[in-house]
């Protein structure tokens, strides 16, 4: 209030920061951005917090870990827009922002300012909670779904899919980052199983990026064209997009410092693979064949770990969007050894959604195995979609003198009877293309 206004008495703490704010200075303003509390940043998690939410299994019966829990099962669903997790009912944060990523594009140092003021606000808090100033919410995701990973549990399933024969042919130093690599991520996010997953898809999107722009660079200078080479890794990032919001709607990157690594990692990481892939691109593909066959031992490790728990649990709407919801085409375009369609997985429990995610992890390594032989061979990467609806599918002389027979009789039959005839058989001296 302005000196000329007196407080009533018993309203001293309810003063509005609309008050005060018109009396403070330039740097008292910026003070307070950084140092209101987070929920400021994010004000939907203040009506959607966990203490206040009820989760209801699909036949509206609490089972007794839940109950032990003071959560409810829900299903949930997805919001209006597809993206949120906007129900009340839903245990996740929403992850408009993260899908959209603001309002819209902008300069890069205006997206920059506006980034620094909202990671600083985060900095401050994360410190405060360290540090006992400001109390942690233990209810909020992930630390309330009492999920675990055991790294030597991980490390015991990577053993064993080497000795059964699914082991990588890495170049040495490929394996060598690799190994320093899967170290750091056991001792930085030992038992905190969704901040190393948010970790992993973070980094796991970037080599997509380095492949289609090295593409681009390759077609831009008139070297090599390679576009359904460029769809299938376009849709390989459509996925791992989805598994990374999946992560976010379960709190994988509500830490500042995991968010920090995470980024440069991943920038340092981008530039990196570039230029392996201007040298060589089978190691690049080689590499990202190590990273996507230890997600696969890390996501199903945890889902052996934490089978039951996880049954318990809904699924984000982010997921039910993906893999039961959305346009299913990038779904099943990633996927070359698939036909489309043939894959549409469950997704009615958290389960189902890390079970998919196990399954997606090992396409990435058939396609990066393709990709490979690609780069060495010769043998032809191509979207599924492409492959199933071209004649090229046919295999055989037999097939193919088959299909153009049947073309041969549509035509003749739209013709009718005074239009030209079209033939295709044996009693035809007429050549025929095979190819």
């Amino acid at each position: 209030p302005r000196p000329s206004q007196a407080l009533p008495v018993g309203r001293h703490t309810h003063v509005r920061h609309e008050g005060l704010r018109n009396e403070m200075t330039y740097f008292t303003q910026l003070l307070l951005a950084f140092t209101l509390p987070p929920l400021r940043l994010r004000p939907h998690l203040a009506s959607s917090r966990l203490a206040r939410l009820t989760m209801a299994d699909e036949r509206g019966v609490a089972t007794d870990s839940t109950k032990r829990s003071g959560f409810r099962f829900s299903s949930g669903g997805a919001s209006s827009d597809g993206l949120g997790d906007s129900k009340p009912s839903s245990p996740y944060l929403p992850i408009s922002e993260g899908y959209l990523d603001g309002d819209k594009p902008d300069a890069a140092w205006a997206l920059a300012a506006t980034n620094f003021v909202k990671q600083g606000r985060t900095i401050l808090s994360q410190i405060g909670e360290t540090v006992g100033l400001l109390p942690g919410d233990p209810l909020r995701p992930p630390a309330c779904l009492g999920l675990s990973l055991s790294n030597e549990a991980v490390k015991e399933a990577e053993r064993r899919r080497e000795a059964a024969g699914g082991s990588v042919d890495a170049h040495p130093v490929s394996r060598t980052l690799y190994d320093v690599g899967c170290l750091l991520l056991d001792n930085l996010f030992d038992q905190r199983p969704i901040q190393r997953f948010w970790f992993l898809e973070i980094i796991a999107r970037i080599p997509y990026f380095s492949y289609v722009s090295m593409l681009h660079l390759y077609e831009s200078f008139g070297w090599w064209r390679g576009p359904e080479l460029r769809k299938v890794h376009n849709a390989e990032e459509w996925n791992e997009l989805h598994h990374l919001l999946i992560m976010e709607a379960l709190g994988g990157n509500a830490q500042w410092s995991d968010r920090f690594l995470g980024y440069h990692v991943a920038f340092a990481y981008y530039w990196i693979l570039i230029g392996v892939y201007l040298c060589s691109p089978r190691i690049a593909y080689q590499f990202m064949e190590l990273l996507e066959a230890h997600a696969v031992d890390t996501y199903s490790t945890f889902v052996k770990e934490n089978r039951e728990r996880l049954s318990q649990l809904p699924p984000p709407a982010v997921a039910r969007s993906y893999y039961a919801e959305g346009d299913l085409y990038y779904f099943d375009d990633f996927q070359v050894d698939r036909k489309p369609g043939s894959r549409r997985p469950a997704c009615d429990s958290l389960l189902d959604v890390f079970e998919n995610i196990a399954i997606d992890e090992g396409e990435h390594v058939k396609t990066m195995r393709a990709c490979q032989d690609y780069a060495v061979l010769g043998k032809v990467v191509v979207s599924p979609h492409a492959v199933n609806s071209d004649t090229s599918s046919a295999t055989s002389d037999e097939e193919r003198r088959a299909l153009w027979k049947q073309w041969a009789e549509e035509v003749n039959q739209l013709g009718g009877a005074a239009g030209p005839r079209v033939s295709f058989g044996a009693e035809s001296s007429e050549e025929w293309p095979l190819k």
